[in-house]
């Protein structure tokens, strides 16, 4: 399986995922199940191929923001949480993310 990021172009919000299938074409369709795209038509999905999120692979369509793995892979890939909160002190990859705005220790 081979991931692709994923995301609404009329999403005012800016959201996106990373998604699993074989190629592009099933890669849109799984995202319309996705919270990122689930309100999209399908003309306006994008996907895009993420090889280096390949490896997270492990038997579901979606990779898994709460599994800290996959989250090191995505901060480390420039994702983060589009909204702060008090959260982001708690979270073990703050500081590689771009969001948190704590203290530096």
């Amino acid at each position: 399986m081979k991931a692709y990021k994923a995301w609404d172009t009329k999403n005012v919000e800016g959201y996106s995922t990373v998604v699993f299938a074989e190629n592009a074409q099933k890669a849109k369709k799984v995202a319309l199940g996705t919270d990122a795209c689930e309100d999209a038509d399908y003309i306006n999905v994008r996907v895009q191929r993420l090889p280096e999120m390949d490896s997270h692979y492990r038997g579901k369509t979606e990779i898994d923001w709460y599994d800290m793995e996959d989250r090191k892979a995505l901060v480390s890939l420039g994702w983060m949480c589009l909204e702060t909160s008090e959260e982001c002190d708690a979270c073990p990859l703050k500081m590689i993310c771009g969001q948190w705005e704590g203290e530096d220790e």
